[in-house]
């Protein structure tokens, strides 16, 4: 039988919805405790609401991935990743009309839990009808469009150990760990971590010089050396030229971002320059302005200003006024500094990506930082690349036990050279669905701190530093609690001689938000998925006798609707009463898709029969009519358990069984009572009246005397005797009296008793029966003789008399 605490869990997590059939289930606990990873497919095509059809390309190759093909039953996540539209055009209106930000999510952001019910080649048939639209298109005169699909094993319980990291988005899938268990999900001090690996920064490239011409572009095209800026940071909105890679290539790590051919990654490929494009950072403007950083709830911090000369407070003084004019003035401390001349050290550095609204209905990967202006080779291992934002977390489990790290913070912004920084990126996006409680475990979705810029490379130069990334999310279940750090990046700094800093110009990300409230019946508590069985019993033949030679039962299991298969079912009377022993199945009927899976049927003489196995789908059921033989059995009224197991949706071992009982105390509905048979016993008594004669069994008369005859009778069995008839003809050379007894001046042939005659009795206490063959229980004529009916209860007794005269 299921463990207390574990009833009292889902029933806790049953009572967290009042709309059970809106629940996507898939078949809870179906891979048992060993944990293993999601696989991913990029998502192609469209598939509209409403539609059950989804076509994938080839399952991603990456040693943080499985690449488990897809098969009916699979649970999967679809999540649209980049959508949305917003004013590309190169002005202070880009984006929503502020510099940054979209008109319009769009569909980004947007998730849910399918099954799979068929796979033919790349295209999946769900079971059910999507909620939510999905497109993958080329970024053209709209924003970039991509979804991915991932498969979710559904695990039991499982207990992690290690660091589990999903891979990186990489454009097409990645981003996005989720982790499925119908039981415990038992963190122990594992890590899971999806640090820098949403949407990616910008990447850093050797770019021209146009220093001195006031270059404030929001938008521009990538053009290598003749470029008017830097790569914009990734985000939900679109995909820059060059993303921040793993390897360094003459000192930048900007790398092709895998776009395909005729896909621009931003409307019109305006990929450089400091609009921040959705969620991701802007690129810094020429000359050496800084990236901003990636926004996710938090908007990320603004890139620090252009190129200017450090200057003194005494070098500054010795200034004309027009020269003083192009000068910034800046405070390390309690120390007075200046930038001038140069590129005037301007305002221009790349916006923060625009922060979020907290919502559980969508999930965002952490906007990437936007790449700092660069023109001089480096002279750091790697400079000038925005940071990688966090990517999403989906941990959905009954309990989740454990004091691990649950890690999703943005990449810190690359430093400068001797040029600007890149900004952070944005924290990532963790969702904890569970029953409430309060977790144990070190949560972050803090955003990258931007990057630096000056000393120990560079000197005397104010260089823009990155811009740090906004704050992440963390989505609770209601009731459950966490602690919780969603704090934005700090803002780079610049050094440009030891000992003097300032941030110039650049920004810290905002906050996250550490308490969103997750609802989203899309992808839903995981108890509201779990088979709840019902078992029942119930009985053909309530009344049995001792010699009756069989009783049958019906034992019925059902799913509530709404609910996964129920698997591996079996149904068993654990044990049969004494006297009572199978005999045979005389039906097995299936229900609402119910299946049989397995033969096994009981051996007659059983004591406890076992019927199995089934599959028993949400609303389905299965009822087993069988016949026990019966041995004598004492009389009394028999009560008798039901039992159903089922493969345990919560197990800790690869097998476990789960069960459900009927309680016979609850109903009387399989009651089966034994009884003695009926058993009817009679004597007969006789007086002569006309000699005021007692009851004795012989006496006489002479002709003209009158005799009166009583018939005791007496039911010594366990049971009614039902439809009792007595009969006694006249004695011959007799006539019946039939209107010897009379009542209220009428005379009546029959006297009825409940008391029994015994020797020397006179005429026991009664009341008189017509003699016709009415609506009383007696009739009395000549022809006939006595006739008496009705049923008699068990040890129930009584007297019938008539008169009769001797002829």
């Amino acid at each position: 039988m299921p463990h207390p605490l574990r009833r009292a869990v889902l029933t806790a997590l049953c009572a967290l919805t009042t709309a059970a059939s809106s629940v996507t289930c898939g078949q809870p606990g179906r891979d048992g405790p060993t944990y293993a990873a999601n696989t991913y497919y990029p998502g192609a095509g469209a598939a509209a609401a409403g539609t059950r059809t989804v076509t994938v390309g080839a399952a991603r190759s990456d040693p943080r991935a499985a690449q488990a093909p897809l098969a009916p039953g699979d649970l999967v996540l679809l999540i649209q990743m980049q959508g949305g539209s917003f004013n590309s055009v190169n002005a202070a209106a880009y984006g929503d009309g502020t510099g940054r930000g979209a008109l319009s999510q769009g569909q980004a952001g947007l998730y849910e839990f399918a099954v799979v019910s068929a796979v033919n080649g790349q295209i999946l048939t769900l079971r059910d009808p999507l909620r939510n639209s999905y497109a993958t298109a080329p970024a053209a005169t709209g924003a970039r469009q991509a979804y991915q699909v991932l498969s979710v094993p559904q695990h039991s319980s499982v207990t992690l150990s290690g660091t589990l990291q999903p891979p990186r988005w990489n454009g097409s899938t990645g981003g996005i760990l989720v982790l499925d268990a119908a039981g415990t999900l038992d963190l122990g001090v594992a890590t899971i971590d999806a640090s820098a690996t949403g949407f990616r920064g910008g990447g850093g490239f050797q770019g021209g010089v146009l220093s001195g011409q006031n270059v404030q572009d929001y938008a521009s095209t990538y053009a290598g050396t003749a470029s008017r800026g830097a790569m914009k940071g990734e985000g939900y909105a679109g995909t820059p030229t060059l993303v921040r890679g793993e390897t360094i290539t003459n000192g930048y790590t900007g790398t092709a971002a895998g776009l395909t051919a005729g896909d621009s990654g931003y409307p019109g490929g305006l990929t450089l320059s400091r609009g921040a494009p959705g969620n991701a950072g802007g690129g810094g403007v020429q000359h050496n302005s800084a990236g901003g950083g990636g926004g996710n709830v938090g908007q990320g911090g603004g890139g620090g200003y252009s190129f200017g000369v450090y200057r003194t407070q005494a070098q500054y003084n010795t200034f004309t006024a027009a020269v003083k004019a192009t000068c910034r003035q800046l405070i390390s401390g309690t120390t007075t500094y200046y930038s001038c001349q140069a590129d005037g050290s301007r305002d221009v550095g790349g916006l923060g990506g625009a922060g979020l609204p907290a919502t559980s209905t969508r999930l965002f990967a952490g906007g990437g930082g936007g790449a700092g202006d660069s023109n001089n080779p480096p002279q750091n291992p790697s400079v000038s690349s925005g940071g990688a934002g966090g990517g999403v977390i989906v941990l959905r489990a009954a309990r989740i036990t454990g004091s691990g790290r649950i890690l999703s913070n943005g990449q810190d912004g690359e430093p400068a050279g001797v040029d600007a920084a890149g900004g952070g990126g944005a924290g990532g996006t963790i969702a904890f669905i569970t029953a409430p409680s309060a977790l144990n475990v070190q949560v972050e979705a803090r955003g990258g701190a931007g990057g630096n810029t000056g000393r120990p490379i560079g000197g005397n130069e104010t260089q823009g530093p990155g811009g740090g990334g906004g704050g992440g999310a963390v989505l609770l279940a209601a009731g459950v609690t966490v602690s919780s750090d969603v704090s934005g990046g700090a803002a780079g700094r610049n050094t440009p001689v030891d000992g003097i800093s300032n941030t110039y110009g650049s920004q810290s990300g905002a906050g996250g938000t550490g308490q969103v409230a997750y609802e989203n019946p899309g992808a839903p508590l995981p108890g509201l998925c779990t088979p709840v069985l019902t078992v029942t019993k119930a009985t053909a033949t309530p009344t049995r006798f001792t010699t009756s030679a069989s009783a049958t039962y019906m034992l019925s299991v059902v799913n509530e609707a709404g609910r996964s298969d129920a698997q591996q079912v079996t149904l068993s009377d654990p044990a049969l009463p004494a006297g009572f022993t199978f005999a045979r199945t005389t039906t097995v009927s299936l229900a609402g898709g119910a299946a049989r899976t397995g033969t096994a049927e009981p051996t007659p003489g059983s004591s406890a029969p076992t019927w199995g196995t089934f599959t028993v789908p949400g609303g389905a059921s299965v009822t087993v009519t069988f016949e026990v033989q019966l041995s004598a059995p004492a009389p009394d009224t028999y009560q008798n358990a039901a039992l159903s197991a089922y493969l345990d949706p919560q197990r800790t071992a690869p097998t476990g069984e789960a069960s459900v009982t009927y309680d016979p105390v609850s109903s009387a509905a399989e009651d089966v009572t034994v009884y003695a048979p009926p058993a009817v016993t009679l004597q007969k008594w006789v007086r002569n009246v006309t000699r005021g004669g007692t009851f004795t069994t012989r006496s006489g008369g002479q002709p003209g005397e009158t005799l009166e005859y009583c018939v005791t009778y007496r039911n010594t069995g366990g049971y009614v005797a039902a439809n009792f008839t007595l009969r006694d003809a006249i004695p011959p050379n007799s006539a019946p009296l039939t209107g010897a007894y009379g009542l209220d001046g009428e005379e009546r042939g029959l006297w009825l008793s409940p008391a029994a005659v015994s020797e020397g009795d006179l005429l026991p206490p009664g009341a008189p029966l017509t003699s016709a063959t009415d609506a009383d229980a007696g009739s009395l004529s000549a022809d006939v003789g006595l006739t008496l009916r009705g049923d008699l209860p068990a040890a129930a007794t009584g007297s019938v008399c008539f008169r009769t005269r001797i002829n």
